[in-house]
């Protein structure tokens, strides 16, 4: 394990200024939700409360006919290939019968420099491990809850014992390490929990991991009034620990760069500019009906980027009161760029 890594620096390049790259050709990143269904039910997040939960309604599987036919059209695209492909969105990847397939037809048709995905470890068979490392998955992210049974229980709202995620995250490591590979980069983080649980979690995937790490919550987009960070933490003094060290990490950013770098395509095919979109708000097209490259010189994107650099985000409810965005390195802001050099020729 090596703490002195970070993520990013596998799943991305030595990053450059985005305002000097605009207006990009086609994205930098593009996200692929495999599916919406998910079979945990975590608190601090869109799946674990109620009135979030029915947003990402309907529930389904992505089409493998429309998965292929993005992947070809990424293929066939004018221009430097991604710099990442990530196969996750709002929903728990593995649950997909064919994500191994996925992955192999994304990595065979040589779309992206960095093929990656999240997965709660709970569904990782033999199988699948042989799978990933077989088809050549760049990097995988393990999302643990709690690493205390009653506690995971709790937050995940799943009986799934803690130590069966261990044993399969293990697995996957050993198998890898078995044949002389060094993909996927197995990178496993834990909510910050302010106590020894910390200590805990360290050691227990210390000897698993490349890299292990913490993660603070937050209230994402906070497009309606759901308590994300309450609902996770029990002591008000951490919950509000969190909220201010989340204040102290904002840049000063005005306008989200993530309209200007990447699409989001969900399991239905629907179009949108963040990860967090359960109600799809800021859809821009569907990739059943355009081909990604059509979506991305679109009239429909082009007044969202707008909307952005003039200050109009407020007329976006998922906009509105997002701070997340702020959270991106200040080498990617895009306050100030002239809106005009981003309409498409054909506006």
């Amino acid at each position: 394990m090596d703490k002195n890594k970070n993520f990013t620096i596998i799943t991305k390049k030595k990053r450059r200024i985005l305002k000097d790259m605009l207006p990009l050709n086609k994205p930098l990143a593009v996200f692929i939700e495999p599916t919406n269904f998910c079979n945990f039910r975590c608190t601090p997040c869109a799946h674990g409360q109620e009135k979030n939960r029915n947003d990402l309604k309907p529930f389904r599987h992505i089409d493998m006919d429309l998965y292929k036919k993005m992947i070809y059209e990424l293929r066939d695209w004018e221009g430097e290939k991604l710099s990442l492909l990530r196969l996750t969105a709002l929903g728990e990847p593995l649950l997909h019968p064919d994500i191994c397939n996925m992955i192999k037809i994304a990595k065979d048709a040589d779309v992206a420099e960095k093929l990656d995905l999240f997965s709660n470890g709970s569904l990782l068979t033999e199988e699948i491990c042989e799978k990933f490392v077989e088809y050549g998955l760049d990097a995988i992210r393990f999302s643990i809850y709690s690493v205390l049974d009653e506690r995971h229980k709790e937050v995940t709202r799943n009986d799934v014992d803690i130590e069966k995620i261990r044993d399969n995250i293990a697995r996957l490591r050993k198998i890898r390490d078995s044949k002389g590979a060094t993909k996927p980069y197995i990178f496993v983080k834990m909510f910050d929990t302010y106590s020894s649980e910390n200590d805990k979690f360290i050691d227990m995937y210390k000897d698993i991991a490349d890299e292990v790490g913490f993660e603070k919550v937050h209230d994402a987009t906070k497009y309606n009034d759901s308590d994300l960070i309450g609902s996770y933490y029990k002591n008000p003094e951490d919950a509000k620990r969190t909220r201010d060290e989340f204040e102290k990490s904002l840049n000063n950013l005005k306008a989200c760069s993530r309209p200007f770098m990447a699409l989001v395509i969900c399991s239905g095919g629907d179009v949108v500019m963040c990860t967090h979109d359960a109600p799809r708000a800021t859809k821009i097209g569907n990739a059943n009906e355009k081909s990604l490259k059509e979506i991305w010189n679109s009239k429909e994107l082009f007044e969202f980027r707008k909307m952005h650099l003039t200050g109009n985000k407020h007329v976006n409810i998922l906009c509105k009161n997002c701070e997340w965005f702020r959270l991106f390195p200040e080498e990617d802001s895009v306050d100030g760029f002239p809106v005009e050099e981003l309409k498409p020729k054909e506006l």
